[in-house]
């Protein structure tokens, strides 16, 4: 993906203005704001970005390769920014990061300082915040009304008998697994008061999932407050922190796009008043039988 330096940026990451100056590696624009590769030290913008981003990378347990492709983003672009040799970002690219780095939202404040080349320390969110993690809802979303009616229900059944509500969302590639997931969250989000985390786990990819449940698990716990040298390091402590700051709270946990049962295991709440969604191309039997997740099985769209 190209960079370039981004026209007037503002308060918000979705009110950036549109891309001005190309950036890329025939006559770029480096830290120096100067074309091509002069191999002069970058100036403070791209060493600020540079370290906050790198240390955001660090505190998921990413490597520079999950990270790429977790913002569908190249490897190349991705090292040149951490490298400070890299000028402004676009603001698509500054979301596409953001997204994929699950940042807050005073985060994502820092972000966009940090690539402005304002130096500032990462604030430390404050225990007990209240996320909101969500993607954008799908626009002009239709149909799919039988299976929104089954999530409400499920929602509905599972709260009167006090139990943890796990949705399972399985299908085929590209039949609107996310859409469905993402669209009933947002309309479910105000029963939800201590608020909705996110993850995209990665399951598309061949081979291992581009996030493991360790990665997943450090994401969902710096959501929760919890600052990135405060998370356990191994799956099991990782795991009892996360269930212990779900107990006694409403929280809505969309995992999207999950290789199978074993990855969604570890990040399953422990104690009613919490819901979970997860949208799969495997069936996840193993949630199904051994968690009681009620799976919907999505199907293509019918024509029009």
């Amino acid at each position: 993906m190209d960079l370039a330096r981004s026209r007037s940026p503002t308060s918000t990451l979705s009110s950036f203005g549109p891309s001005t100056i190309p950036v890329g590696p025939a006559g770029e624009r480096n830290a120096d704001g100067v074309g091509g590769s002069s191999g002069a030290r970058p100036s403070r913008p791209g060493h600020e970005l540079a370290r906050v981003l790198r240390g955001w990378r660090e505190r998921g347990l990413l490597t520079q390769e999950q990270l790429a492709e977790r913002s569908r983003m190249g490897v190349r672009t991705i090292r040149r920014l951490e490298s400070g040799h890299t000028f402004r970002p676009t603001a698509a690219s500054l979301r596409l990061l953001a997204g994929a780095l699950g940042l807050s939202d005073d985060e994502r404040m820092l972000l966009l300082a940090a690539a402005r080349g304002e130096a500032a320390a990462p604030p430390a969110q404050a225990a007990g915040s209240v996320p909101r993690q969500l993607p954008a809802d799908v626009p002009g979303f239709t149909g799919r009304g039988e299976q929104l009616r089954r999530l409400d229900a499920v929602l509905a059944e599972g709260g009167a008998a006090g139990a943890v509500v796990i949705s399972a969302i399985a299908g085929a590639a590209g039949v609107g697994k996310t859409a469905l997931a993402v669209h009933w969250a947002h309309g479910a989000a105000d029963r939800f008061p201590d608020g909705q985390l996110y993850i995209d786990l990665g399951g598309r990819a061949p081979g291992p999932p581009t996030t493991t449940s360790i990665q997943a698990l450090a994401l969902l716990l710096r959501g929760l407050g919890v600052a990135g040298d405060r998370v356990p390091a191994e799956l099991e402590a990782a795991a009892a922190r996360y269930r212990s700051l779900l107990a006694g709270r409403r929280l809505l946990v969309v995992l999207d796009d999950a290789r199978d049962a074993e990855q969604v295991r570890p990040l399953l709440p422990g104690a009613p008043g919490c819901a979970v969604v997860v949208t799969s191309r495997d069936r996840l039997s193993g949630l199904v039988a051994i968690h009681g997740a009620h799976r919907i099985l999505l199907g293509p769209l019918p024509d029009a």
